[in-house]
């Protein structure tokens, strides 16, 4: 014991007489050196760099949500702000949701709307018409309000059609 405490010391004397740790490789904090100022690349003008997306490109989305079976009442109601029109659609079987009215495009004065709702995974209970009677809704606003002259939407087996 007492020899490897003699060990020890004269290790430690050693290390602390000759050299200083702090300044030396065993230090990580010494392991790089200072930072210098490097010069900057220039930077490539907007018309040397191509974009990932391109500017005229329209982006297409796919909806894979079915349309539900009919639909059994539609009304459009008017806000300050424009307009919110509200549907109520039967579904094939209990389960669907996620609902929404997803616009078609406007043709001739003409809104016209999808009643899209997603299927359950594995589910499948008939039920009655009231117990798979889904809602949506979809917001107007007054500039898309002011060509609007009535709303169509959309089901698997039929349409409604309101006019103002």
């Amino acid at each position: 014991m007492m020899r490897a405490t003699l060990i020890g010391t004269a290790l430690l004397m050693t290390l602390t007489g000759c050299t200083q740790i702090a300044n030396s490789r065993f230090n990580p904090l010494n392991w790089f050196g200072a930072s210098t100022a490097a010069p900057v690349a220039a930077a490539a003008t907007t018309s040397d760099v191509r974009p990932l997306v391109p500017q005229n490109r329209t982006p297409v989305v796919i909806d894979n949500r079915p349309l539900v079976t009919s639909i059994s009442a539609l009304t459009v109601e008017r806000t300050t702000t424009g307009a919110i029109v509200r549907a109520s659609g039967v579904a094939p079987t209990q389960g669907f949701f996620n609902a929404e009215l997803v616009p078609q495009g406007i043709t001739d004065g003409v809104l016209t709307l999808a009643f899209r709702a997603q299927a359950p995974a594995g589910f499948d209970a008939q039920g009655s018409a009231l117990s798979r009677t889904i809602h949506a809704a979809y917001i107007m606003d007054r500039a898309e309000l002011a060509a609007v002259r009535s709303v169509r939407v959309e089901a698997a087996t039929n349409a409604r059609v309101t006019r103002r």
